[in-house]
């Protein structure tokens, strides 16, 4: 009897088991948009005790399932991109570590050679300085070279002169102007019932009008006269200059 029993709730148990299996089946049918026998999944739904809520669950992580499933099988493929891809990024640091590397020993190499010619120029420039220096040069062409040294440092000491009293000519016109715009204006203008009051300074403003404009004047001549003296100065000057420039190379060597 005991044996009869156990064997009918094993098939029960089977039947439940193959229920369950069945309505997984059609759940993944459903899940793909795949037909399905209804009558079957009803027998079935009924044979395991489930709801079609049960049902729909089922269908929605059949659905969920298929798509882990999809990322899944591209989970090897990834993987051998993905060590392809760290083995060549790997490679190519290697190779910039490397052209990193040469470039530092080339720069260092380069930077020590720079720093040489730095200080070679700078030497050079000191030693050059130190041999035109008008009291350090000997002998017949150390007179000439002072001499035309003094010569040239005078004229452009009397370039700079005669630019200083332009500057200030300019600014002495530059006033006069003003003063003479704005005298020229005042005479111009209408003051209603204090009219009479304008009348009685015009001849005093009428003279100081007249007197800027003779200041005018006159720095117009000296600003001329100046510029003259400038530009002839300036050739002095650099006749000096030159004079001074033609003597360096015996002055280098004596």
């Amino acid at each position: 009897m005991q044996g009869l029993l156990d064997a009918l709730r094993g098939r029960m148990k089977q039947r439940e088991l193959n229920a369950i299996d069945t309505v997984a089946d059609a759940a993944r049918a459903a899940a793909r948009g795949e037909t399905y026998d209804v009558g079957v999944i009803e027998s079935a739904l009924i044979e395991a005790r489930l709801s079609m809520d049960d049902f729909e669950k089922t269908v929605e992580v059949a659905g969920k399932r298929s798509a882990w499933l999809r990322e899944f099988e591209k989970l090897a493929t990834a993987n051998n991109k993905l060590l392809k891809a760290d083995a060549a990024i790997a490679t190519e640091q290697a190779k910039f570590e490397e052209q990193r590397r040469a470039f530092m020993e080339r720069a260092n190499v380069l930077d020590a050679e720079r720093a040489a010619a730095q200080s070679a120029r700078d030497a050079g420039e000191t030693a050059r300085a130190k041999l035109l220096d008008p009291k350090l040069v000997p002998g017949t062409i150390g007179e000439k070279y002072r001499q035309a040294v003094d010569d040239s440092r005078a004229a452009d000491q009397a370039v700079a002169d005669v630019q200083q009293q332009i500057r200030e000519i300019n600014e002495r016109m530059k006033s006069a102007e003003e003063w003479i715009v704005q005298l020229v204006g005042d005479s111009q203008k209408t003051i209603g019932p204090f009219t009479h009051l304008r009348r009685q300074n015009d001849g005093e403003e009428s003279f100081k009008l007249q007197d800027h404009r003779n200041a005018l004047a006159r720095s117009q001549r000296q600003k001329a006269e100046a510029d003259s003296q400038l530009a002839e100065l300036q050739k002095v000057a650099g006749r000096a200059k030159k004079a001074v420039e033609a003597l360096v190379p015996d002055v280098l060597k004596s």
